[in-house]
């Protein structure tokens, strides 16, 4: 889910809160080049990041097909909280059972909403 709150210094930030349900997921980190070419190198140039972003996804998908009967057997289910304003931070932890995992998310999106981040540092806590 997604939740929209201010954080301490008063800037709203959207942060996603909720079990993790791909193995990983893949981050851009291409280039984007902005020059004139005639002969389609730069074409080239940035279609490669692209390729590779693309084969990321198709591997963690394909990693997805191996871990999410592993979390439904062990009952282990990661539960993360990031800013998708800042990115500056991950809160990730794994609790047992898929209704600790919601009730968790539940929890630390209230949390986001008031205080502007997630306060709970553990599954417990």
């Amino acid at each position: 889910m997604r939740v929209v709150a201010k954080d301490e210094a008063g800037v709203w930030a959207t942060w996603r809160v909720g079990r993790r349900r791909l193995a990983w997921r893949p981050d851009y980190k291409g280039w984007a080049i902005d020059s004139v070419d005639t002969t389609g190198i730069v074409l080239v140039l940035n279609v490669i990041p692209l390729a590779f972003y693309l084969l990321n996804w198709v591997a963690a998908l394909v990693a997805t097909t191996i871990t999410w009967p592993l979390r439904a057997t062990t009952s282990k289910w990661p539960v993360v909280a990031y800013s998708i304003t800042t990115g500056d931070r991950v809160y990730r932890i794994d609790v047992q059972g898929r209704d600790a995992a919601k009730a968790l998310a539940h929890r630390w999106a209230l949390e986001i909403e008031q205080h502007g981040q997630p306060q709970a540092t553990s599954a417990g806590a």
